[in-house]
């Protein structure tokens, strides 16, 4: 039986050390980390902003377009996959959501920002 994203993933954080996790925001650019070796995969908020909208990463991006897009490269590359969640998208209800949708999404584990609104990209002049 072949193991899912998440339980391929599971085993490489009981393997202890550290994991490299390329960062990915297209199909092209998960393959190539795929052919390089990597065992995992990791999308940048700022990545994906940059290459569907070609704008900073501000928080124009919704939960919608950012699952839609997840899920697309979750069904390109074989590793286990984790992404960006941003802010978790609102309230403590809107988290629970955000993770759901990220689960049925086909992906391995989410990272959510601790940040303010409006969220502000850690590299963007003005981060205050």
């Amino acid at each position: 039986m072949t193991k899912t994203g998440p339980e391929k993933f599971r085993d490489l954080l009981a393997k202890g050390g550290l994991i490299v996790s390329p960062g990915v925001y297209d199909g092209y650019s998960a393959r190539l980390v795929e052919t390089a070796g990597f065992s995992t995969a990791a999308t940048t908020g700022a990545g994906i902003s940059n290459s569907l909208l070609g704008i900073d990463d501000i928080g124009v991006m919704g939960l919608s377009e950012n699952v839609a897009h997840c899920r697309m490269l979750a069904r390109t590359i074989l590793d286990p996959a984790h992404r960006d969640a941003d802010t978790g998208y609102g309230n403590p209800m809107n988290v629970h959501y955000t993770v759901q949708m990220f689960e049925e999404a086909g992906l391995a584990g989410i990272n959510i920002e601790d940040q303010v609104h409006p969220k502000r990209c850690g590299h963007m002049p003005a981060r205050s």
